[in-house]
């Protein structure tokens, strides 16, 4: 008897009532059909047209006023089913190269090549060319996870099956096909619309979806290559006892941008007519917020409180803190050396040099330094030789840590201010609409409610604003409600300051009715706003909105592409001047960090001893050495020596073939809650080194007979447990009298990464160790400099004998509050 079938009479055993059911017991799962090549040539051909169709749009953008007009108009008016009807030789047509040809065949044959060679007609962009080239086609995938044993699930289609809202493309405000060829492709919506084809949304990050993928005994065939290469990942995937394929959608982190990618499927929709396509969302919107949120919360809680929030513009924030970072090693050097300084500045010329002298003096201010700031990174590469021979001229960093997972980016600068104390800021990436939501409501949940927020916005047309413009709006509307802004926002030069910044979700809801309505009443468009003022509502909350207008709504002159560069870059400039001058005085400065704790300065000399060894090491280290008080760098040294080292990969594929067993088990079990597993300690502890201890794990069942099952499943699978037994012992007990392991109630929801997710969680609360997840859905680890602990062993049960009752529940602990935390995020 397989492990699935003595899972299944356990869990027909423990309850009747079950709302999960699995295969007959010995019943092989179906295996995926190997694709034949020829399966895919539709979508191949899709792919080709959509890319043909891209180009001709960009093609008659560029040659406007260069041919003749009779030739943009023709091409203009081809839409991609013309194209399809012209049978145009599909090896061609997958090659960019060739579109100049064909685009010249094809007047020809309308008789409109009069007056004008084919050579006049190319178009000689060839960069754009080779860009097409590498998108627009399927390409095998890197995206693995190393799951090893066979899944016991069988049902493909779970989910929450999505009727996506009819769409005209005449109906908007923008040329719909061509933002979705740009951004995602047609040809996969269309393909599938004509083939019945299923599409699936995967909320959350590349190896959420894989693990989805992987329990259900499914296969990645091909990554679908979009031109955005920064968009959501496409694949074609197949499932056991299928004899097709169907396209998956993936690392989608809100309701804003599944309705934004859900929307493009009845855009691309050839007929208008009935879409064909099951559309089915895998993951739940309200509960991945709620576990990001309570994720986030608990690192700004262990974190030092900053004294800003600033959401948006990280990257030109980064970059004019570079920039500070290179003027306070130039003055270091002016200062040590002043005569071969400024030997050596001659170099620069009379005028750049003067002004050189100005920013390094602060005359000017901020965006001055901001507007010539070539001159600041050519005055520095005059000097890089010897900041190399010297790294004691280089002052210290500002920024303290980069944090970024799939939907956010977030890192802290430490600068000194006016007052001459430190001030943190931290600054958050923009993200897509309501992805801001976990964040911002952990920021708010842990007191951080001094925020500014700096994005970008539309502007509707006959309300006197231009692309580049900074405003300030005076409301913001959320639904049919215009709240009120209820702080005073910096005053900038040149910044317009009122006016009332309306919602959307998604481009595709700019339809011609709702310009209409919206212009009427409101002056702007954006996508956050809205959700940051619905949170940062109270009366001491201070939340400031800075938008640059990108667009005007409804024209085809006033874009961002349209727009002179130094316009925008002025805007950005004073707003970012502004935002320094407020809190520092003169040019920033790093300030010398001090750990606020002994502790953290342990931490930190363990992590500075072996910065060469991997993370899960030095945290192993650490884990194995706070208790010294007085810890030394050779006993550092020592104990690194002493001890049998080992990769963060090492550790966690071990962590997850463990949790596999883990998971198959909960399968089996369709109430949650039906026993609890125990392992040991030294995983939450961090003292676990998997090279020389075995990691205990045992499930407590509910009763001797549970017991008996339970056991019997384990045997049977044994030749998969034989791969594990040099690094874990598991075992089957009623009760757990062992005060070195620890326990919990299984949650509602496990997946093979559940041992990760309690070391890891456990890592950040005593060290600031966090994972992230990579492109290929791999998992890495880090540190955040936190400055606090927690007692990371208070969210499991602990010491000897039966779980304590408390006040009647059937859950007992030493902390409810923690368990409920981690529950919510495991």
């Amino acid at each position: 008897m397989k492990l699935t079938s003595l899972l299944l009479i356990l869990s027909l055993f423990i309850t009747s009532c079950s709302s999960v059911q699995f295969g007959k017991p010995g019943m092989a799962i179906p295996s995926v059909e190997r694709l034949p090549a020829s399966s895919v040539e539709e979508i191949a051909y899709y792919l080709s047209v959509d890319k043909f169709k891209y180009y001709l749009n960009e093609y008659s953008v560029a040659q406007e006023g260069k041919i003749p007009e009779p030739i943009i108009k023709y091409l203009r008016s081809l839409d991609v089913q013309d194209i399809m009807k012209m049978n145009l030789d599909t090896e061609s047509l997958k090659d960019a190269n060739n579109y100049d040809k064909i685009i010249w065949d094809l007047l020809k044959d309308e008789k409109l090549t009069d007056g004008v060679t084919q050579t006049q007609l190319k178009w000689g962009y060839n960069f754009f060319k080779t860009k097409l080239n590498e998108a627009f086609n399927l390409a095998p995938s890197k995206l693995d996870i190393a799951l090893t044993m066979p899944s016991t699930s069988t049902d493909i289609n779970t989910g929450t099956v999505l009727n996506p809202e009819i769409l005209a493309p005449e109906d908007m405000t923008l040329d719909s096909g061509h933002y979705i060829s740009n951004r995602t492709t047609r040809a996969i919506f269309w393909e599938a619309n004509e083939n019945n084809r299923p599409i699936e949304f995967h909320l959350g990050d590349s190896r959420e979806f894989l693990k989805e993928l992987k329990d259900k005994n499914g296969e990645l065939l091909y990554e679908v290559k979009p031109f955005a290469k920064n968009y959501n990942k496409i694949y074609i995937i197949q499932y056991p006892g299928e004899k097709t394929y169907r396209y998956a959608i993936t690392n989608i982190g809100g309701q804003d941008r599944l309705d934004h990618l859900s929307h493009q499927i009845s855009l691309s929709n050839f007929s208008g007519g009935k879409l064909k396509s099951k559309v089915i969302v895998k993951g739940d919107i309200k509960k991945f917020h709620a576990a990001k949120a309570e994720e986030h919360a608990m690192q700004l809680r262990l974190l030092p409180k900053a004294d800003r929030v600033i959401i948006g513009q990280k990257e030109s924030i980064d970059g004019k803190f570079n920039i500070f970072w290179k003027m306070g090693a130039l003055k270091n050097y002016y200062q040590s050396n002043r005569a071969a300084f400024e030997k050596k500045v001659e170099s620069l010329g009379t005028k750049e040099r003067e002004k050189f002298f100005m920013m390094m003096n602060s005359v000017g201010g901020h965006e001055a330094i901001f507007k010539d700031k070539k001159i600041i990174e050519d005055a520095y590469a005059l000097f890089e030789t010897e900041f190399t021979k010297d790294p004691s001229m280089l002052p210290g960093k500002f920024k303290l840590y980069n944090y970024d997972n799939f939907t956010i980016e977030m890192c802290d600068y430490v600068f000194e201010g006016n007052d001459g104390k430190p001030v943190r800021w931290r600054v958050v990436s923009n993200v897509w609409g309501d992805e801001v939501i976990p964040i911002a409501q952990a920021l708010k949940n842990t007191g951080h409610t001094n925020v500014t927020y700096m994005g970008t916005a539309g502007a509707f047309a006959n309300k006197e604003y231009k692309v580049g413009d900074l405003v300030s709006p005076a409301k913001v509307r959320d639904g049919e409600a215009a709240l009120q802004m209820m702080s005073q926002p910096m005053k900038i030069e040149g910044a317009k300051y009122g006016g009332t910044v309306e919602h959307v979700g998604s481009p595709f809801e700019e339809s011609h009715a709702w310009l209409a309505k919206a212009q009427a009443r409101s002056e702007f468009v954006e996508v956050e706003t809205s959700y940051l003022r619905r949170i940062f509502n109270g009366p001491k909350d201070n939340l400031e909105i800075f938008l640059l207008i990108s667009d005007i709504l409804g024209s085809e002159t006033e874009t961002l592409a349209h727009a002179t560069s130094s316009k925008r870059k002025n805007s950005q400039n004073k707003l970012l001047a502004k935002l320094f001058e407020r809190d520092s005085k003169g040019i920033p400065a790093a300030t010398k960090y001090t750990p606020p704790t002994q502790l953290e300065g342990i931490k930190n000399l363990v992590l500075r001893t072996l910065e060469k060894k991997t993370p899960a090491f030095r945290y192993y280290a650490y884990s194995s050495l706070k208790g010294n008080k007085n810890l030394t760098q050779q006993e550092i040294l020592a104990f690194a020596e002493k001890k049998a080292s080992f990769t963060d990969s090492f550790l966690l594929d071990r962590l997850v073939k463990i949790g596999e067993v883990i998971h198959e088990m909960k399968k089996s079990y369709p109430e949650a809650g039906e026993f609890e597993v125990a392992f040991s300690k030294s995983l939450v502890e961090g003292t676990w080194n998997p090279k020389e201890d075995k990691l205990a794990v045992t499930f407590k069942a509910k009763s001797p007979q549970s017991e008996k099952v339970m056991k019997e499943a384990l045997k049977e699978n044994q030749a998969f447990l034989d791969k594990m037994k040099a690094f874990a012992v598991i075992d089957v007990k009623t009760a757990i009298d062992d005060p070195s392991m620890v326990w919990l109630k299984v949650p509602e929801k496990t997946d093979p990464d559940f041992l990760v997710k309690i070391y890891s969680l456990s890592g950040f609360k005593n060290a600031g160790l966090y994972k992230n997840v990579t492109y290929n859905g791999n998992v890495t680890l880090d540190f955040l400099p936190t400055s606090q602990t927690e007692n990371a062993l208070e969210a499991f049960y602990q010491g000897k004998g039966a779980v304590p009752a408390v006040k009647g529940l059937d859950v007992g602990g030493t902390c409810m509050e923690a368990m409920s935390r981690l529950m919510k995020i495991l």
